[in-house]
């Protein structure tokens, strides 16, 4: 049996441990002085008060900075007058090494020029050692804990949002290049180009069906010079075609090399085969009808796909099979037209048509929403069905709680006489409403 080292053996010289207690403490204080009688009265008010606080002192600012490497703690109060190193000087070390931990000075000094510099050194807070200016640690402890809990917030928005605002721009640039063509195969090999490019993958293919039922070929594929290409009699797109026509849901599928799940195995070894270590899969579905899929696959390291990038691709996925039917439609009027003035003559006829699908569509679902007496928010939750959302997905799209959007998906089932999940998404793609 292995023997773990002991945790005191790891500590930095003149570091002492003075709260040890069996439960962890909710917040882990560094206090740093070289007065040993000041450090103590400190500790005690502060325990007094906050007995949920674990406090540790280092004597000198070189066993601060020991003890701030190798262990986390949630602030740091320390004595500006230190024996073998200048107060600003650790100040600028513990604000370099963790930004957001509040550093609290403490100084006999009561002076606006230094409290300036030590804030200016990157101390969050300035307390001179006047009177009992013991009592007043507690609340600075408080209050500088809430300031960095609420910039630490603020700090994780702002990346959702730049991270939101990138997943836009990269989706914009997307669908400018599937949609800048009216030719199929610019289309496809523009995509596979640019999804391999922008996501950094090992492969990004596109593969097609000419009907549901037909088979699967790849279209496009797009490879790191380093790893070979995945061949035509590969099963790793048949498999997953053929789950996406034994089940309603068509949903990405995310395969690890390790995944033991049984369409996993089942491809387990052709992702050995092509040294995949990771890869996505996504359905490529127009107005109900299955066009092919996307896959995009890492060779280097196992990927794990976030949710931001499974929903970008997924909806880089719903534009990808519309700029295709747009192409093959332009393919047939095209090939239809053999002079210009019928060329333009057709391009009028198929503005009207497209026109007139849209206004069909439209008066179809006001009619079955007529028919069913469906409520706005009943149609958007059975389109979201439709995609194969599940109730938590659809509540955060639709703003809503869970148990709201099961009330609806209930309703749903009695008001369409439909027993199942899976007889609303059949319901959905027949009537038009996804």
């Amino acid at each position: 049996m292995v023997q773990m080292p002991n945790p005191a053996e790891f500590l930095p010289p003149n570091q002492e441990r003075l709260d040890e207690k069996e439960d962890a403490p909710e917040r882990s204080v560094l206090m740093v002085g070289s007065d040993p009688s000041e450090v103590d009265a400190s500790r005690q008010v502060i325990l007094s008060q906050s007995p949920l606080y674990g406090i540790e002192t280092a004597s000198t600012g070189q066993a601060a900075l020991a003890a701030f490497q190798s262990d986390h703690y949630d602030v740091v109060v320390m004595d500006f007058e230190l024996p073998d190193m200048p107060g600003e000087e650790l100040v600028k070390a513990l604000h370099a090494l963790r930004p957001l931990c509040p550093i609290i000075v403490m100084t006999a000094l009561d002076s606006p020029d230094l409290a300036l510099k030590v804030l200016l050194a990157g101390a969050t807070d300035f307390l001179p050692k006047i009177g009992s200016y013991h009592k007043f640690l507690p609340r600075t402890l408080t209050t500088n804990l809430q300031r960095a809990l609420l910039t630490e917030n603020l700090m994780e928005m702002y990346q959702r949002f730049e991270q939101s605002s990138k997943d836009e721009a990269l989706l914009n640039r997307l669908i400018v290049t599937i949609h800048g063509s009216l030719d199929l195969d610019d289309i496809i090999d523009k995509a596979a180009q640019s999804m391999f490019e922008e996501f950094k993958v090992s492969r990004s293919v596109i593969c097609t069906v000419a009907d549901p039922t037909s088979v699967i070929r790849i279209a496009r594929q797009v490879t790191n010079e380093s790893f070979p290409a995945i061949s035509e009699k590969s099963i790793l797109f048949t498999r997953y075609h053929d789950l996406l026509l034994d089940v309603a849901e068509r949903r990405p599928l995310v395969v690890m090399h390790d995944d033991t799940f049984p369409l996993a195995k089942q491809i387990g070894q052709e992702m050995a085969y092509y040294s995949i270590k990771s890869l996505i899969m996504i359905p490529l579905v127009y107005r109900g009808r299955l066009m092919g899929l996307l896959h995009l696959d890492d060779c280097e390291s196992p990927r794990l796909w976030t949710q931001s990038e499974i929903n970008l691709l997924s909806r880089i996925a719903n534009q990808l099979p519309i700029a295709m039917s747009q192409a093959k439609l332009y393919q047939i009027v095209e090939t239809q037209s053999r002079s210009i003035d019928k060329l333009n003559d057709l391009c009028t006829q198929l503005t009207g048509v497209v026109n007139s699908t849209r206004e069909l569509t439209a008066r179809q679902e006001g009619r079955e929403k007529v028919r069913v007496k469906l409520s706005t928010r009943e149609i958007e939750v059975l389109r979201k069905v439709a995609q194969g959302l599940s109730n938590k997905e659809i509540a955060d799209g639709l703003h809503i709680t869970e148990g709201t959007t099961e009330v609806h998906v209930s309703r749903l089932r009695k008001k369409l006489n439909l027993s199942s999940r899976a007889a609303l998404v059949r319901y959905a793609y027949e009537n038009h409403l996804c």
